[in-house]
């Protein structure tokens, strides 16, 4: 049994969430509040980093990490493409969605006034919807770790006052990884509530 140490609310657990119901892998998951991280906790991970993995007594942290190691783990259905090249460049699509994708969204919910970061949110989104124009996937044909890093993000923006009507490639790829069964599994409580799509 796998356990799981989750932040509800946060885009990087939603990440290894997915991960976990990809791979109908048996989990205990145990919500924690970032803010409020009790003392058994942090013996586990003196860095307090959420989501928190713990498999046959070795503990993993940070989404990338702990998702990488569960496919490698647990290969089916794989998350990874099978050349050495296409790995290579789901790697770096994970890192540029870290890099640019997700400060974007944590300065649009923090910041209070929203223009300057909506437009910058939006000018993202409309590049995204003309890369998705040419294929199926982030990287390919092949659903992998760089769809679910981006799934998180792209679920939270409705939530946002962000309406994506006006990207057509995009929502076309909203639907099609939101519709994964494990997608749904994924969903926390307060995940569930973001958005009345489904």
């Amino acid at each position: 049994m796998i356990t799981l140490y989750s932040d509800a609310q946060c885009p990087n657990s939603h990440r290894t969430r997915i991960v976990l119901a990809e791979k109908e892998l048996p989990v205990d998951t145990i919500e924690l509040e970032p803010d409020a991280l009790p003392a058994d906790f942090l013996q586990i991970n003196p860095y307090g980093k959420l989501p928190t993995v713990i498999d046959r007594d070795i503990v993993f942290f940070a989404s990338s990490v702990v998702n990488e190691y569960l496919d490698e783990r647990y290969p089916h259905p794989p998350l990874k493409p099978g050349s050495p090249a296409e790995r290579a460049q789901m790697r770096l699509a994970v890192l540029r969605i870290e890099e640019e994708l997700y400060p974007l969204y944590f300065n649009l919910i923090k910041v209070k006034k929203k223009t300057e970061p909506m437009k910058k949110m939006r000018g993202y989104l409309d590049t995204l919807d003309s890369y998705l124009a040419r294929q199926e996937y982030f990287v390919g044909e092949q659903y992998t770790l760089a769809d679910v890093t981006l799934g998180p993000i792209l679920w939270r923006l409705s939530a946002n006052g962000i309406d994506t009507a006006r990207w057509s490639n995009l929502e076309a790829y909203m639907d099609r990884i939101f519709e994964r069964p494990a997608f749904e599994r994924s969903l926390s409580e307060y995940e569930q509530i973001l958005q009345d799509r489904f």
